[in-house]
This record gives structure tokens, sequence and C-alpha cells, in this order.
């Protein structure tokens, strides 16, 4: 059994993709993540991502998130972190470096979802 849980609700008119996710967001679980963004977002215009709930996440889970943002913007489709960014991400983006970084050159240099854009 997975120590990733995916959670998700679609809005009425089906234009709006929550999805929570709790648990170990890592190596070995990204691909249940990953498998459920190329299945679901295509469909929709918006999705918020909410990761307070995880207790754990590496550079591969961190990867996901940027990679399912990239293809998010280049598919009009918008992306934002809901919620609070839990202290394992907090965490995570100190330790490689993001909180340096202001810019997402992917988005049109403005503020990467990890620094606080998009939100």
């Amino acid at each position: 059994m997975s120590d990733l849980t995916i959670s998700h609700t679609l809005s009425g008119d089906g234009t709006l993709l929550e999805i929570a996710i709790d648990g170990r967001l890592d190596i070995e679980t990204a691909p249940e993540l990953r498998q459920f963004f190329l299945t679901h977002m295509p469909a929709v215009q918006k999705v918020r991502l909410d990761v307070s709930n995880l207790s754990a996440v590496d550079l591969a889970g961190m990867q996901l998130i940027c990679s399912a943002c990239r293809t998010a913007l280049a598919g009009t489709i918008s992306f934002h972190f809901s919620g609070k960014l839990g202290g394992c991400v907090q965490e995570a983006i100190g330790t490689v470096g993001l909180q340096r970084h202001t810019t997402c050159k992917h988005n049109a240099n403005n503020p990467c979802i990890w620094c606080g854009g998009l939100n």
C-alpha cells in the first residue's frame, strides 16, 4: 500500500479540479501522482493543489509538481497551490535553494509557485 493519498473534487461545471495529497510524495510515490495528473488535468481549466498535509517531499516530488505546473501553463490551465505549504514542503524549498529565486522562465517570468507565485 502506498504512503500517498490523493483525493480530489471537480467543480459542478467541470472546470476546476481541486487535489489534496497526504503522506509522502517522493521518488517511490511520485508515479501515482503523475498518473493522476495525466488522467485528470487535460479536461479542466484550473487546478488547485493542496500539499499542506504532506509528511515528506523529496526532489522527485517537487520536480513532478513543477512539471505539472509547466504542463498546465503550456495548455492554458491555471495551476495554483491552495492551503498552506506545510513544514516539510517549506524545508524542501530551502534545501534545494528555491527560496532565492523569484521568477519562473516557464511562467512568463512571473513568480514561481514554490516562491509564492500563482496563488
